[in-house]
């Protein structure tokens, strides 16, 4: 905990202490080659203690290509060390989720305080993480600046905060993970503990081979990386190939540690439809030998699971996996393996399956993981479609054309019978689409029309319901009416005159509003409270007791 001030004594920020003689923080809090004076509130009866920071460990933010913030980092250095048991490590922690806690020095609180804070998602090129207080008092203020970022699940540091949304209505603050730490200040590896996303035989130069891109495997992997088409996708890579250099430029590309500015700038030439986004996988494993439970338990430790690492607990991240696994076939077990990752892709894993021979089970896992279920996918698509179009917009229809919608609802139900219109012409297009409109590469085009149908199917089934609820007012409306008539009519005779006349008059209005199609309830229970109302001898138009 560490708080960093200027000369005077002007708090600028926060830090964390990773090395006898370097404190982590962000780069906005510092600047090179200007003094600063560094405490430690944690540790009582130490003074505070002077710091610069060099420029090579120095990384002031800025914005990439696309707009994004990355960097904003800085090590400064101590002109005294601290006993090594005050340090801390950073953590590497895949898909970071769930609850935080952060330290910092907002305005007259020089000793600091603890914030909560829940992990929304990454954004940006960088992967920087937003931060959503768990209350409006917990918003990180600028002394939260370079505080660590402590995970509830693991009781690791597993980033630091950066900055704090602009303006007044301001709600998120951002984090940089440990692995964006790595890249932007890779000496920082040399404190930091967890498992690495990669493993050495993944990387570069471990294939032993040249690198010659393959263009339309790079662009296949690059797009399953940014999360497009079909969640699985199964391929076969032999060992020293061409296709396995490509893999491995991919996978490095992809992490959030590995890619750097130097690896970067060697493929700045390459087509951008080839190179996949930072943050694209989880992990990377060779399974080469490996049983399902060793897989199973490479995979917890990457998401921070302990102590239980079922494949059930996965089904409960918010974030979904995504993971590399190269050499299925050359597992342990290639069969139980399988079962595993089929689990895992059913609770919504993407997997990256990469075989290095064809056929057996290569051509096993590309039926089971991809053509069956896809297939399955189209096939309830289109029968939910024929249920939107043969069932539930008829009996929107037929609802319709008995009772009157609610003013305050009727745009509901006009949105719902134009979304049937679009179903029937959605519906025609599955129909009829050639079969290239349905490959594991284009299924955002299936997923895309699963929403509409089930956005469609939600609405109508809302629209029904509210019909419904008219329909059974109508009905209790109409027992009403024809049950008071007789009691009524006795009523009316034994206090002679022209009573029985007004009577009927008001029972025959009021049937008859409610035996009209469609009915207007409103207009219709109105005429009843008239009718019910007469024959209790209350004013017209107040309903007394019968």
């Amino acid at each position: 905990m560490a708080r960093i001030e200027e000369q005077d004594g002007q708090v600028l920020g926060a830090g964390v202490l990773l090395a006898p003689d370097r404190v982590l923080t962000a780069a906005h809090v510092v600047r090179p080659g200007l003094p600063y004076v560094v405490h430690f509130v944690g540790v009582p009866g130490v003074p505070g203690v002077a710091a610069t920071v060099r420029a090579d460990e120095h990384v002031p933010q800025r914005e990439d290509a696309f707009g994004d913030r990355i960097g904003d980092l800085a090590l400064l250095r101590l002109a005294q060390p601290q006993p090594a048991e005050h340090t801390t490590r950073l953590y590497r922690l895949a898909s970071p989720h769930g609850p935080v806690s952060m330290y910092g020095f907002p305005a007259g609180d020089d000793g600091g305080r603890w914030h909560g804070a829940t992990l929304v998602a990454a954004r940006g090129r960088d992967h920087q993480v937003q931060l959503r207080p768990q209350t409006q008092g917990e918003l990180a203020a600028p002394g939260f600046s370079g505080g660590g970022v402590v995970d509830h699940e693991t009781d690791e540091v597993i980033g630091i905060v950066l900055s704090v949304d602009d303006g007044p209505n301001s709600v998120f603050s951002y984090m940089s993970p440990t692995e964006t730490i790595l890249s932007h200040l890779p000496q920082a590896a040399a404190w930091s503990e967890g498992a690495e996303a990669v493993d050495p035989t993944l990387r570069p130069g471990a294939t032993g081979t040249a690198g010659r891109l393959d263009l339309p495997f790079a662009t296949e992997l690059a797009s399953w990386f940014r999360g497009e088409g079909w969640p699985v996708l199964v391929t076969v890579v032999p060992a020293r190939s061409g296709r396995a250099w490509t893999l491995t430029r991919a996978v490095t590309l992809a992490d959030r540690e590995l890619r750097t500015q130097q690896n970067t700038s060697a493929f700045s030439h390459d087509p951008p439809e080839t190179v996949p986004p930072a943050g694209g996988h989880d992990l990377a494993l060779d399974v080469r030998g490996m049983t399902d439970s060793q897989v199973m338990d490479r995979i917890a430790e990457r998401l921070g699971i302990r102590g239980d690492p079922r494949p059930e607990r996965l089904g409960a991240l918010r974030v979904p996996l995504a993971a590399v696994l190269v050499g299925v076939d050359q597992a342990a077990e290639p069969d139980a393996l399988l079962g595993l990752l089929e689990r895992l892709a059913q609770q919504g894993a993407r997997l990256l399956l990469v075989f290095r021979r064809r056929g057996g089970r290569a051509a096993q896992a590309a039926e089971s993981f991809v053509r069956l279920p896809l297939h399955a996918r189209w096939t309830r698509l289109h029968r939910e479609l024929d249920h939107i179009v043969d069932e539930l917009g008829p009996a929107l229809d037929e609802r319709r054309g008995r009772v009157a919608a609610d003013p305050g609802t009727r745009q509901l139900l006009d949105r719902a019978e134009a979304g049937v219109r679009r179903t029937r012409m959605l519906l025609a297009w599955v129909a009829h689409s050639p079969e290239r409109e349905r490959e594991p590469r284009r299924a955002d085009v299936l997923f895309t029309f699963e929403d509409a149908a089930e956005r469609r199917r939600r609405r109508l089934e809302e629209a029904i319901s509210l019909l419904d609820e008219r329909l059974r007012r109508r009905e209790e409306l109409l027992g009403r009416v024809t049950a008071e008539w007789p009691l009524c009519r006795e009523r009316a005779a034994a206090r002679g005159g022209d009573r029985v006349m007004e009577a009927y008059r008001l029972y025959e209005l009021a049937l008859s509003l409610l035996r009209q199609s469609p009915c207007d309830v409103d207009e219709a229970e109105t005429a009843v409270r008239h009718f019910v109302g007469f024959c209790s001898g209350t004013a017209p138009g107040r309903e007394g007791t019968p």
